[in-house]
């Protein structure tokens, strides 16, 4: 099998439940994209399992969300049967592979990533659809711009979503909510439990719920509250503890009714921790970058990179602004000034971002900003503050050039029309 579709592939780039991924081609708008096809035993049951499934992804594929991992399209080979979808091509490292690896995160790097996955799921609840399987391997940071790109949404929804049996059999039971072990229905909450037992997992480097399988992990998911993260590690503030363990609270009722209320929580501590480290100088040794001192958590001390290609499985996307206090840190300090021998300096403050709500008439036009592809619309960009030169593309249709002028802090509504070209007699 050399092709799907329109769609050339290129090399397999990984295994799992779902079936085998690989890294493919777009010929049509030159773009690698993340081909996944389905193993064909999901479909077993019915004809209308597939149907279903195939208008579920069609749903999900409509939504962009900057921290969700975007769906292109969906298809079935007419040669082989095979179901597959098409997905966005995410290079860079999952949270399972750091931790893997023992990479360490500074305190304020991992806020930063919690209120982004925080963010992603309180889109994603918005819209009715729960992940139901948060862990660290489906939370993929991109190597260039450090951003957080949560996956695998969706796949509990191959049973419609009604289901329990595929709620239970399809979660990760390190992070499983208790109602999630006990196969009742959940709702958004069942996925910020899991948020609190990956951010307690980023901080201790424990997992918060051990056992030597699966039933043992239940019973501890069930029964037993973990330490609390503040009390393995003088590093940890206690307030971020504190939001870690409300997170796992054993009754949805007593966590955080909301992604964005955990969010927000998230987002507090990292103002109070950032206006702190304001008056905490950092030390620039001449001839080099100036490096900030991170906060460590355990024994962090800095953030190394292990930019591999890494692709979501099946990804719902959205979208959800963030405010430009809300862009994750540099962890490497690159962009800070350097004043010469033991010169104390701040940071530099974060680049002013202002937001791009394109739609188009018709949608799936190809989106080139001051040269660079970005997707096809509708879409929702985050650009730097000032004028941009944007183009748009469709077959069919007449190229059309704009400039668009992006305003820091603000979301700019762009809605163009294509002309359609003449057709020959």
């Amino acid at each position: 099998m050399k092709s799907l579709g329109r769609y050339e592939i290129l090399i397999e780039i990984g295994r799992g439940a779902m079936g085998i991924v690989y890294l493919g081609s777009d010929a049509k708008i030159h773009r690698q994209v993340a081909l996944k096809c389905l193993r064909p035993e999901l479909f077993e049951a019915s004809e209308e399992t597939r149907k279903r499934f195939q208008g579920e992804i069609l749903a999900l594929g409509r939504l962009v969300h900057p921290n969700i991992v975007t769906i292109f399209d969906t298809g079935e080979d007419t040669a082989t049967g095979t179901s597959y979808i098409v997905m966005e091509y995410v290079e860079g490292t999952s949270l399972g592979q750091l931790l893997k690896k023992g990479t360490p995160l500074t305190v304020d790097q991992i806020v930063r990533i919690g209120i982004d996955i925080c963010r992603a799921l309180d889109f994603a609840h918005s819209k009715g659809v729960i992940h139901r399987d948060i862990k660290p391997g489906n939370i993929l940071l991109t190597s260039e711009q450090q951003t957080v790109k949560v996956t695998d949404f969706g796949i509990a929804r191959l049973d419609g979503g009604g289901h329990t049996q595929t709620d239970h059999l399809l979660g990760t039971p390190q992070y499983m909510s208790p109602e999630q072990c006990k196969g009742e229905r959940v709702d958004g909450r069942s996925d910020l439990f899991s948020v609190g037992a990956l951010l307690y997992e980023l901080l201790t480097r424990q997992k918060p719920f051990p056992g030597d399988n699966v039933a043992a992990i239940m019973h501890q998911v069930l029964t037993k509250n973990p330490a609390p993260p503040a009390s393995l590690s003088p590093d940890i503030p206690k307030p971020l503890s504190d939001i870690v363990m409300k997170a796992m609270e054993k009754e949805p009722g007593q966590r955080f009714s909301t992604g964005a209320e955990m969010a927000d929580a998230l987002a507090g501590l990292s103002t109070h921790r950032e206006q702190a480290a304001e008056e905490r100088p950092t030390m620039a040794l001449s001839g080099s970058q100036e490096a900030p001192l991170p906060t460590p958590a355990g024994r962090g001390r800095y953030w190394v990179w292990a930019p591999i290609a890494v692709i979501g499985l099946l990804a719902l996307i959205g979208w959800w602004r963030l405010a430009p206090n809300q862009a994750p840190a540099d962890p490497t300090g690159a962009g800070a000034n350097s004043l010469g021998n033991g010169a104390a300096t701040r940071a530099v403050a974060a680049p002013q971002i202002g937001q791009v709500d394109l739609t188009t008439t018709p949608i799936g036009a190809e989106v080139l900003i001051d040269g660079e592809p970005k997707g096809l619309t509708p879409l929702m960009l985050d650009l730097p503050a000032g004028s941009h030169e944007l183009v748009l593309r469709k077959e069919g249709y007449h190229p059309l050039e704009a400039t668009i002028t992006v305003v820091s802090g603000e979301k700019v509504p762009v809605d163009l029309k294509l002309a359609e070209e003449e057709k020959t007699p």
